[in-house]
């Protein structure tokens, strides 16, 4: 090999390593408990989550605190390389992307007023939120006044207190968090859930051309990361049952599904595991290369059709639907899925093998092609003339979707 060739491979290599070695700069701002100063320097649950997945990637980074105006106003400007923990922002989707989130927050409206819904009372509320916090953008976003600028949780529950605003927003963990160490004085009368809110990473756009494979591998690693999984509490499953009951509990006795259903079991009826396993492997090869006769075969069946329809018409509500024969095979969905076997996952078997009348509801899951997080909730299908189950109907929702959509009071 020649000196000069040489010489260009060892400066193609050291540029890679250099690049691969060069800290990728966050900015955030302090909001407990995902970032927290401690004596023992920046700690909380988003700050241990990055850690991992950084660690994972073998990836070099540093943090840097300040206020949080100035944290995305750096990324802008080409400053640093990103900024946390955000939620979605029109502004700054022009320089930089979000990622997979590192928390998911509940935001509720907070006020003193007798009236569940802040704005149930009052045409025009006084409305406070925290300076350069995600709420506050978002409020802005949606042409909400905001009255009254606090420079901490603290100071909005002080400013509700002496009835200097109506009400406020904010995450209800990181509220809680801040009335632990507060008067109980200091603790809002009414609280109204308005909507789930996804907290992520914003890496600069200019960063992602450097290194194309950054954001897939960082999303990849951040489930893997996180602290707990965001769970659902027992008002919020009661509320979407109702739901369920209300909009799709009788589409498991209709009788197209039904006769789909059955002439399903009828032609699977001889098939074994091994037989079971060889087709489900088989639809999970056509996902992966892209040939998806078996997958469009499926998708193309009058029943397929009808679900899609029905998800097209749930203005965004529905997130999929999935109809399966007694082995957990699906017989119909209105979206592709990455398995064609659900018989081995809880959401078919829990329905299918249920002792009680209660729909089986899952743990919330994370879809990373909405960027929402949804919820399964599956029923069993039934022969009506002996109530023999024959089948499963799995229908995913849009969670933030289905609890506003559970809720009259889903307005500003």
């Amino acid at each position: 090999m020649d000196t000069m060739r040489c010489f260009t491979l060892w400066i193609s290599l050291f540029v890679t390593l250099s690049a691969q070695a060069t800290p990728i700069v966050l900015n955030t701002d302090l909001f407990p408990p995902y970032q927290v100063s401690t004596e023992n320097g920046l700690q909380g649950s988003s700050v241990r989550a990055l850690a991992c997945v950084f660690d994972a990637m073998q990836q070099p980074y540093t943090i840097k605190v300040m206020p949080w105006e100035r944290a995305m106003y750096e990324v802008e400007y080409k400053r640093a390389d990103g900024f946390f923990s955000a939620t979605k922002m029109i502004d700054a989707d022009s320089y930089a992307t979000l990622s997979a989130p590192l928390a998911l927050e509940k935001w509720y409206w907070y006020s003193n007023m007798e009236a569940t819904r802040p704005n149930a009372a009052l045409s025009a509320p006084r409305t406070g939120a925290i300076r350069g916090s995600n709420q506050l953008i978002w409020l802005e976003q949606q042409g909400v006044k905001v009255d009254q600028l606090a420079g901490s949780t603290e100071q909005l529950l002080k400013l509700l207190a002496r009835g200097r605003i109506d009400r406020f927003m904010a995450d209800h963990r990181t509220l809680r968090t801040e009335l632990i160490r507060q008067h109980v004085d200091l603790r809002p009368q009414y609280e109204h859930f308005y909507k789930y809110a996804t907290l992520g990473v914003y890496f600069s756009n200019r960063l992602l051309a450097r290194k194309p494979e950054l954001l897939k591998r960082f999303n990849q690693h951040v489930f893997y990361c996180l602290d707990e999984t965001p769970s659902l509490d027992n008002g919020e499953k009661s509320t979407l049952l109702k739901l369920h009951k209300r909009l799709y509990a009788h589409w498991a006795s209709r009788a197209e599904l039904l006769s789909a259903v059955k002439k399903q079991n009828q032609h699977h009826n001889q098939l074994s595991i091994a037989n079971i396993v060889t087709l489900d492997g088989q639809w999970m090869r056509e996902i992966a290369d892209g040939t998806t006769p078996m997958v469009d075969a499926l998708l193309a069946r009058d029943t397929s059709r009808w679900l899609k329809i029905q998800q097209n018409q749930s203005d965004g509500l529905i997130t999929e639907i999935m109809l399966t024969d007694r082995l957990g095979l699906l017989v119909a969905a209105s979206e592709r899925t990455t398995d064609y076997w659900q018989g081995d996952e809880a959401k078919f078997s829990e329905a299918f093998f249920a002792l009680g009348t209660t729909p089986f509801i899952s743990e919330l899951t994370y879809d990373q092609s909405t960027e929402a997080y949804q919820v399964h909730i599956s029923i069993p299908v039934r022969e009506p003339e002996h109530s023999e189950i024959i089948g499963t109907l799995i229908i995913g929702l849009n969670i933030e979707r289905a609890l506003r959509k559970a809720d009259t009071g889903d307005t500003l």
